[in-house]
C-alpha cells in the first residue's frame, strides 16, 4: 500500500493505491489532517474491520505515521478541496463502496491535472510499522555530532531566554494576591519544574537537540485552579496559610501528573490523530485569550494590584498603577518589534539584558538607592530566601484540603485537551522543519512521561518549546548535552542561596508578559484573519469574547458549541475558501 501527494494550483490530494482486496487508486483531499477519518470509512466495514486486507492498520498509519508525512510534504501548499473536486472524490467514494476496481472518469481526469510532488519510492510511501521511524531517527542522529562547545554555548543561549520567562510564568500560575509574599519559593518550584522536564525531554524524546520546558498552554488553567482553590479553601473552614499552600501545591501538582497519565495513554493507545478533533478556530480564539491574560497579569505584576478581569482594569487607571506599568508597557512593545524585525536569537536576550541595565542606570542618575525603589512600588518588598532544599516546604500532605479538590475535575478535562492538542501542534511544526515524519504517539507519550514526573516533584504542566527545538536543529546541534546545560542551568538558580526578585524590578516580569500578550493577541486576532474564512474568524472572536465572559472551561465549551451551530447552518468553518457558504 503505497502513498503518493499530488499537489495542483488549487488542491492537494492523497492517492493511496492498493494492490488488492477490491479497491483501485483512492483519492483523498487533505484537509487538516483529517484524512484519517476519510480512509477508515472506506478502508473498514461496519464492524472495524478491514476491506482490504493489504492495508493493515491504515487508519492508524494515516493517524501516527501518514498524517507526518503530509504535513511535512504540503505545508506550503494549499489543502482546500474546491467544490468540483469534493464532488469527484464523493463520486470516487460511491463507486469503491460498490467495489468497483477503477477510479471514475472525474477523478481520473482530476488526477491529470495534478503532480507528484514525490516519488511512492520516497518516504510518502506508508510504512505499516511506526518503530521504523524511531529507528532511523535514531540511526541518522547517531551518524552526526557536534562539539561539547557548541552544545555548552547554546545551552547558555537557550536559558538566557528560559530563565526569565519561566519566572513570569510563575506569577501567571500564582497570580492571586494571597500568593504574593511566597512568590520567591513559588517561582523556584517553576524553575525547577522547567529542569525537570528538560532532563525528561532530553532522555525520552527522538530528537538529540529538544527543549522541553514549562508552557503558556496550561498556565490558564493552574492559575485558575490556583485562585478557585483559595477560594474553597476559605470557604471549607481553612483560611490559614499553611493549608491554601498545601493544598494549591500538591493540587497543581496532581493534576499535572494526570495531565501525564493522560498523555502517556492517547500515546500508547495511538489516538495521537483524535487530539486535533478540537476546532482550530476554537484553539485560536483560546491563544489570544492566553495572550490577553499574560498582559493582565503583567499589568497587575507591575502595579501591585489584584485583577481578575476586564471589569476591574479601572485599578490601573491610578495615578501610582500609570507610573509603575508605563516602563513595562513601552518596555514590552519594544521587545516585541525588535523580535519582529530582526530575527536573530540573540535579540530577546539581549533586549532583557537592556532592560536591567537601563533600569539600574536610572537609579543611578536619579540616585534612588534599591531600598527607595523597593518603597516606590518597583522592586517586590524582600522576602527571606531558604535554602534549596526548603523548596518542597508548602507541599506538605497533611495540611491538604483534599475535598476541594474533586471541584477541579472539569478544568483538569479541558486542559488536558488544549494541552494534548498543544503539543501535537508543536510536534508537528517541528517536522515541517526537520522535513520528515516523526512519530506522534511516541512524542506524545515523551510529554506525558515529563508531566509525571513534574507533577511527582511538585511542579508543573510542560511540553516541547518548538521555537526553541527548531533553532537548535538549525544551529546543528545533535547531542542531548544542550538540554542538560539548560536543565543545569535552572538548577543553578534554584540554589541560589539569595532571593533574586530582591533585585529584579516588576516592569521587568511585565515586559515580558507583555510581549507575549503582543504575539498572541496579534497572530490569533489580527494576522489570522487573512488565513481563514469569515465564519472561522466570528468564532475565532466569539471564543475570545466567552473565555472572557465564562471563563475558561465553559468558554471553550461554548466556542465548540457555537462552531457546531455555524457549521451545521452550512457556513464554512474548517475550510480556508473564498465563498462563505458551502454551494
Amino acid at each position: 500500500c503505497d502513498v503518493t501527494f499530488l499537489r495542483g494550483e488549487d488542491q492537494s490530494l492523497l492517492r493511496v493505491g492498493a494492490a488488492s482486496g477490491g479497491l483501485g487508486n483512492l483519492y483523498l483531499p487533505v484537509v487538516s489532517g483529517r484524512a484519517s477519518d476519510q480512509a477508515d470509512e472506506l478502508f473498514r466495514d461496519e464492524e472495524g474491520e478491514n476491506k482490504n486486507h493489504s492495508c493493515d492498520n491504515i487508519n492508524l498509519e494515516f493517524g501516527d505515521v501518514g498524517y507526518g508525512t503530509i504535513r511535512s510534504e504540503i505545508h506550503d501548499s494549499t489543502t482546500i478541496p474546491s467544490p468540483d473536486i469534493q464532488h469527484a472524490i464523493e463520486t470516487e467514494a460511491a463507486f469503491h463502496h460498490k467495489n468497483e476496481t477503477q477510479s471514475t472518469p472525474e477523478i481520473l481526469q482530476l488526477s491529470e491535472r495534478l503532480t507528484p510532488i514525490s516519488s511512492p519510492s520516497s518516504h510518502t510511501i506508508l510504512r505499516t510499522n511506526s518503530e521504523t521511524i524511531l529507528h532511523e531517527l535514531a540511526a541518522e542522529f547517531n551518524t552526526q555530532s557536534n562539539s561539547p562547545i557548541l552544545s555548552i554555548l547554546y545551552g547558555l543561549v537557550n536559558s538566557s531566554i528560559i530563565l526569565p520567562i519561566l519566572m513570569s510564568f510563575g506569577s501567571i500560575i500564582y497570580h492571586d494576591d494571597f500568593f504574593r509574599p511566597y512568590l520567591s519559593i513559588l517561582m523556584k518550584l517553576t524553575v525547577l519544574s522547567g529542569a525537570i522536564h528538560q532532563i525528561t525531554f532530553s532522555t525520552v524524546s527522538s530528537l538529540p537537540f529538544a527543549v522541553g520546558q514549562v508552557q503558556d498552554a496550561g498556565l490558564i488553567f493552574l492559575s485558575a485552579m490556583a485562585r478557585d482553590l483559595v477560594s474553597r479553601c476559605r470557604a471549607a473552614g481553612y483560611p490559614e496559610e499553611e493549608y491554601i499552600l498545601a493544598t494549591t501545591t500538591i493540587g497543581l501538582s496532581l493534576f499535572t501528573a494526570l495531565l501525564g497519565g493522560a498523555l502517556i495513554l492517547v500515546g500508547k493507545w495511538k489516538l495521537a490523530s483524535y487530539c486535533q478533533l478540537l476546532p482550530s478556530s476554537v484553539v485560536g480564539g483560546y491563544l489570544a485569550f492566553i495572550g490577553f491574560f499574560c498582559g493582565q497579569a503583567g499589568l497587575a505584576l507591575m502595579a501591585s494590584v489584584d485583577v481578575t478581569g476586564l471589569v476591574e482594569w479601572y485599578k490601573f487607571l491610578d495615578e501610582r498603577a500609570l507610573v509603575l506599568v508605563a516602563p513595562g508597557v513601552f518596555g514590552g512593545v519594544f521587545i516585541y518589534f525588535s523580535v519582529r524585525k530582526i530575527r536573530h536569537m540573540a535579540v530577546l536576550p539581549a533586549c532583557i539584558g537592556l532592560l536591567l541595565i537601563v533600569f539600574y542606570c536610572v537609579l543611578w542618575a536619579t540616585g534612588m538607592s534599591v531600598e527607595e525603589a523597593i518603597e516606590n512600588g518597583w522592586i517586590n518588598q524582600p522576602v527571606e530566601s531558604v535554602a534549596w532544599n526548603h523548596t518542597w516546604d508548602y507541599l506538605r500532605l497533611n495540611k491538604v484540603v483534599w475535598r476541594v479538590l474533586p471541584s477541579q475535575t472539569l478544568t483538569l478535562a479541558a486542559m488536558i485537551s488544549v494541552v494534548a492538542l498543544s503539543s501535537s501542534l508543536d510536534i508537528a511544526a517541528i517536522e515541517m522543519e526537520l522535513e520528515r515524519p516523526l512519530n506522534y504517539n511516541h512524542e506524545l507519550k515523551t510529554v506525558g512521561i515529563s508531566n509525571i514526573v513534574s507533577g511527582l516533584t511538585g511542579g508543573y504542566t510542560g511540553s516541547y518549546i518548538f521555537s526553541q527545538t527548531i533553532f537548535s536543529l538549525r544551529t546543528g546541534i545533535r547531542s542531548r548535552l544542550m538540554g542538560y546545560v539548560i536543565a543545569f542551568i535552572s538548577v543553578v538558580v534554584v540554589f541560589i542561596p539569595f532571593n533574586i526578585l530582591s533585585y529584579i524590578p516588576n516592569f521587568f516580569f511585565g515586559s515580558l508578559l507583555i510581549m507575549i500578550c503582543l504575539d498572541l493577541m496579534f497572530e490569533w486576532l489580527i494576522e489570522v484573519k487573512s488565513k481563514v474564512t469569515s465564519a472561522e474568524y466570528v468564532v475565532v472572536l466569539s471564543t475570545f469574547a466567552l473565555l472572557q465572559v465564562l471563563g475558561v472551561e465553559f468558554g471553550i465549551l461554548a466556542g465548540v458549541f457555537l462552531y457546531l451551530i455555524i457549521q451545521k447552518m452550512g457556513y464554512n468553518v474548517g475550510i480556508n475558501d473564498s465563498e462563505d457558504r458551502k454551494p
